[in-house]
């Protein structure tokens, strides 16, 4: 359901930032994988800004960890970027903390 997750994609140089508003779940999760493995065609780094995103579920956050291993293997950076709240709390519990981007 589309209107459960909204995705923009921009550019910024070699980076790709792709940003994601609403709720990632088991009907959305194709979409947003679908969305961020496009966008990072000639690509070094793709920042995935979750912080407009209210709700990430279990299989939310498995598609992240696809994710990390798909652009993994196409040697391009992921970068996290959560607000405090429960989005960033399961991305650190799932060990992807590290892709967290430190904001000022």
């Amino acid at each position: 359901m589309d209107d459960d997750l909204t995705i923009r994609t921009s550019r910024d140089g070699s980076t790709v930032i792709v940003t994601a508003a609403g709720e990632i779940d088991l009907s959305t999760v194709g979409d947003l994988r679908a969305a961020v493995t496009e966008s990072c065609e000639n690509c070094d780094r793709l920042r995935l800004d979750l912080s407009d995103v209210d709700f990430i579920d279990s299989t939310g956050l498995g598609g992240l960890l696809e994710l990390r291993s798909t652009l993994r293997a196409r040697s391009v950076t992921l970068e996290i970027v959560a607000g405090d709240g429960p989005v960033r709390q399961a991305v650190e519990i799932t060990g992807l903390g590290e892709l967290l981007a430190h904001t000022p």
